[in-house]
């Protein structure tokens, strides 16, 4: 008799654990979910591999200066930056991680009230979808559910 399959795997990538701590506590019956902070760190954890897709977080204010990437994907910006980039660093990260996985589904957690910045982010970075705050929990597990079997987001 062989064991059965592990749940689908998700990278979670996030200044904090606010996510992570809610997926696993909610979803962790039927997924399994690790972190990363930075783009360094979550490059590292896709180069593994064992991922179905990634759930980013859109703003790290509270990731140290140094570790925050700007639209080239270069770290060590100057201090100046940090502000503004920490503001959208979840789709600088989807940027570079596009680098080096084309074609992994990702899902943003953005409350982005501007339609055509939605669609243009959904197809400049695609398999991506922009999920709003008012997402429920239930419409979350279908979209991680869909991606683990191969659909898109």
């Amino acid at each position: 008799m062989t064991a059965p399959a592990p749940p689908p795997a998700f990278l979670v990538v996030e200044d904090g654990r606010e996510y992570i701590d809610r997926f696993t506590r909610l979803l962790g019956a039927s997924f399994r979910f690790a972190r990363a902070g930075s783009a360094a760190e979550a490059t590292a954890a896709l180069a593994v591999g064992g991922v179905a897709g990634v759930l980013l977080d859109l703003d790290f204010r509270r990731t140290p200066g140094e570790a925050l990437i700007d639209e080239a994907g270069r770290a060590g910006l100057p201090p100046h930056e940090r502000r503004r980039v920490a503001a959208v660093q979840g789709i600088l990260i989807a940027r570079a991680l596009r680098r080096c996985a084309p074609a992994i589904p990702m899902l943003l957690f953005a409350d982005l009230g501007d339609a055509e910045q939605i669609a243009f982010l959904e197809g400049e970075l695609a398999p991506l979808r922009v999920v709003a705050s008012s997402v429920g929990l239930n419409e979350i597990g279908g979209l991680l559910a869909r991606i683990a079997t191969g659909g898109a987001p």
